[in-house]
């Protein structure tokens, strides 16, 4: 979704249509960028990038990692290994099956020495993907500790840093922005509705009722991010 498409379904929220509002098209989206770098505290889905490997990467020329959660390599360390009749292993995940599971698929100058269920753990590490990893949040350094040599490309994994509201992907949070800003945007009304009253005026309007409504929206869905900030999934 784009901004215009949250301030068009707020807009159409609080005034069905018809009514005017007192606030204005830039006002709402002032609202929805507040709420976009509320949320990047909470943002959870995750991205991937492919870069040159070393041991030292500057992440300068990528602002839109904001949080790296963990480093890959694009395949296993052995993959161009030829022995007997294992010509490749581009899957380090079924390598390390094999090695576990079904240690005969390999030929006698892979198993003769896996004597022990924690040469078998080692020689997994050598085929996993994941690498141990260091962030310099300060200089935007990441830091790689690579145990069997350096790859040509490694793959980042990050939670993205949120510029605007196009930028967020999943139906989930488009959920949560919009609501989070249609609360706040309660909010702004209910404090312009309730600032002034005229004693004799012939109808009352809803400053009150939609001040309270914004305010308690807007608590509900600020704790539920902070509930869901402490689970491995996002609550639906």
């Amino acid at each position: 979704m784009e901004l215009k498409d949250y301030v068009e379904k707020i807009k159409f929220q609080l005034t069905g249509g018809i009514l005017e509002s007192e606030l204005k098209d830039k006002d709402y989206e002032k609202i929805i960028n507040f709420c976009v770098r509320e949320i990047n505290n909470y943002y959870n889905v995750a991205e991937l990038i492919e870069v040159k490997g070393g041991s030292c990467i500057d992440l300068t020329p990528y602002p839109q990692i904001n949080n790296v959660i963990g480093v890959h390599r694009p395949s296993a360390v052995a993959s161009s290994i030829t022995t007997g009749n294992l010509t490749t292993m581009s899957d380090p995940y079924y390598v390390s099956y094999q090695v576990v599971n079904s240690p005969y698929g390999f030929s006698n100058d892979w198993t003769y020495n896996i004597s022990t269920n924690l040469t078998k753990q080692r020689l997994m590490n050598q085929f996993s993907t994941d690498l141990d990893f260091r962030v310099d949040e300060k200089n935007k350094k990441l830091y790689i500790n690579f145990s069997q040599g350096v790859p040509g490309t490694i793959v980042i994994e990050f939670i993205p840093k949120l510029n605007d509201a196009s930028e967020v992907l999943t139906q989930h949070w488009q959920d949560i922005l919009y609501r989070l800003s249609l609360a706040d945007a309660k909010v702004a009304l209910g404090r312009i509705r309730t600032r002034y009253r005229q004693t004799n005026a012939l109808y009352e309007d809803d400053g009150d009722t939609i001040l309270a409504e914004g305010l308690t929206e807007g608590d509900a869905i600020r704790t539920r991010l902070k509930e869901q900030a402490d689970l491995v999934l996002p609550l639906d």
